[in-house]
């Protein structure tokens, strides 16, 4: 009996084909891992622009100038497109929020993008203007909280008729992606009241 002392054709081809799909598997695996870094990196940074988005209207919403300071609308809701368009007054677009010039600000949704832009008006006209955008944006919508009366519990309406006023609350909403559900930025604008008399 003679010893063998290699390796078949067959055994060769085998320990190749094994190999191969190794190598396959696990680059498959790596680039699914790559991918999904990549998905959830972007995820991160979506999120956190529509962060800051809704912390920078925030601010701007609850810093309004007097009434008595101002001799245009506070606050108003245009809808002759077919996407709302905010336009509000606002004391809180630099800080101190409260204490500085009033700008003229206005949240509409353009070109799947949130779009706020701040101008300023008054003293400080020579300023330059702020935007701010967020991408892949669709639904926005817009809703305002109205006062209470002495026969009625406010109510959520679609537009503000009275210029020299703010409403209880506004809610803006709008998705980052069709596949989410609309989560409402709310903001609470004056103390909650009892009704009016």
């Amino acid at each position: 009996m003679r010893r063998r002392s290699g390796f078949t054709l067959l055994e060769v081809i085998v320990a190749i084909t094994v190999t191969g799909l190794a190598l396959t598997t696990a680059g498959m695996a790596l680039t699914a891992a790559r991918n999904t870094a990549a998905r959830i990196q972007m995820h991160e940074a979506r999120t956190e622009a529509d962060s800051r988005v809704r912390a920078l209207l925030t601010d701007m919403l609850r810093h309004a100038p007097a009434a008595e300071q101002v001799d245009e609308p506070l606050l108003v809701v245009e809808r002759s497109g077919g996407t709302p368009v905010l336009r509000f007054l606002s004391n809180g677009v630099g800080e101190p929020y409260g204490t500085g010039s009033t700008w003229l600000v206005e949240v509409t949704a353009r070109d799947s993008m949130l779009v706020v832009r701040a101008t300023p008006t008054g003293r400080d006209r020579e300023a330059t203007p702020l935007t701010a955008t967020l991408s892949s944006v669709s639904g926005f919508e817009v809703r305002v909280l109205e006062h209470a009366t002495a026969l009625d519990a406010p109510a959520w309406r679609a537009d503000w008729p009275l210029a020299l006023d703010r409403p209880r609350a506004i809610e803006l909403t709008w998705r980052l992606s069709s596949n989410d559900a609309p989560m409402p930025l709310r903001v609470v604008l004056a103390p909650l009241e009892r009704p009016r008399s």
